[in-house]
């Protein structure tokens, strides 16, 4: 009897350290874009087709910035490892790994075809791996679509109609200096005023991606989206190395083989997201026209020099190489 006993209790003690030992571990993803944003939308994919796979990893995605507001605190929150994953834009991350400055440059993506060739290849599994020695681990790239002119005065078709707009622009020396190329007045100032500086006419214009224009409601204050396609600055969704290295390998394989269906399932989402902001951009009573894109690229050559100086061509001359 006592022997009967004592075996049971030794299976139960096994059974509890047994589950104890495989609970899932949670992840939280930092985002800080609205829960109904595209980005979020896919990130919950991903999450959702992890936690049936029963990995013994729980993904859960903290929109609205819940874990805090701004992306540069998430990456260094992930290199500290009190931020487990995020999605960022590459344009805060250039601040941590210089190269990643490239994809800010103007006209460096042809077409989605071309967007997806360079990030699903070589060079988009390079910029990952340097996320590595700064304690970060690269998983997918995202897509925010290209960012386009809008105004209240005129179609945008060549650089030459850009003459004498002022153009909002965010604070970055790289973005004025491409819009004063491309033929603008290009003029640094927050985003959350521009809505009533255009009202008021105290600017022309701003360029953003037709999914933002539509949802800040500018076209109750500009009438004209003139398809440029200056910026296409992607995403990219990363983990912390700390939270990375604790995992299995078995774990980490099924999320990197998940990664690259995020990846992939993003992108599309992002080509619908923006062919029907256009629509609705369209419904607004805003005029949209194609401009001439390659008078526009050719014009902002220039602004390549000094980044070419920094990080080398070569790099630079792969993307855009990229058939």
């Amino acid at each position: 009897m006592k022997r009967t006993i004592s075996t049971i209790v030794t299976l139960l003690v096994s059974l509890f350290l047994f589950s104890f030992s495989y609970a899932d571990t949670t992840i939280r993803i930092a985002s800080v874009s609205g829960p109904s944003h595209h980005h979020n939308v896919a990130l919950n994919w991903f999450a959702d087709k992890v936690n049936k796979q029963k990995i013994g990893v729980t993904f859960k995605v903290m929109a609205g910035g819940q874990l805090g507001k701004s992306e540069r605190a998430y990456i260094e929150g992930m290199q500290q490892g009190s931020i487990q994953m995020a999605q960022v834009s590459t344009g805060p991350m250039a601040g941590f790994v210089g190269e990643f400055d490239i994809f800010s440059l103007p006209y460096m993506f042809r077409d989605t075809k071309h967007f997806k060739k360079v990030l699903g290849g070589p060079i988009g599994d390079k910029f990952l791996a340097m996320l590595d020695a700064k304690g970060m681990h690269g998983l997918a790239w995202f897509d925010n679509g290209y960012r386009n002119m809008f105004n209240g005065k005129k179609p945008i078709n060549e650089p030459s109609d850009m003459a004498g707009l002022k153009i909002r622009v965010m604070k970055s020396p790289l973005m004025v200096n491409t819009v004063n190329a491309m033929g603008g007045s290009a003029t640094p100032m927050a985003y959350g005023e521009l809505y009533s500086a255009l009202k008021q006419g105290v600017l022309d214009g701003g360029e953003n991606a037709a999914g933002n224009v539509l949802n800040d409601k500018f076209f109750e204050v500009s009438k004209y989206y003139s398809i440029t396609q200056h910026f296409r600055p992607p995403g990219v969704v990363v983990m912390s190395k700390k939270t990375w290295n604790s995992l299995s390998g078995d774990q980490q394989k099924a999320i990197t083989k998940a990664a690259a269906q995020l990846q992939k399932y993003e992108i599309d989402l992002t080509t619908k997201v923006v062919k029907k902001a256009m629509k609705d951009l369209k419904g607004k009573g805003m005029v949209i026209n194609k401009a001439n894109v390659p008078a526009f690229a050719a014009a902002v050559k220039p602004v390549y020099k000094s980044y070419s100086d920094k990080y080398g061509s070569g790099m630079i001359d792969a993307i855009l190489n990229t058939k």
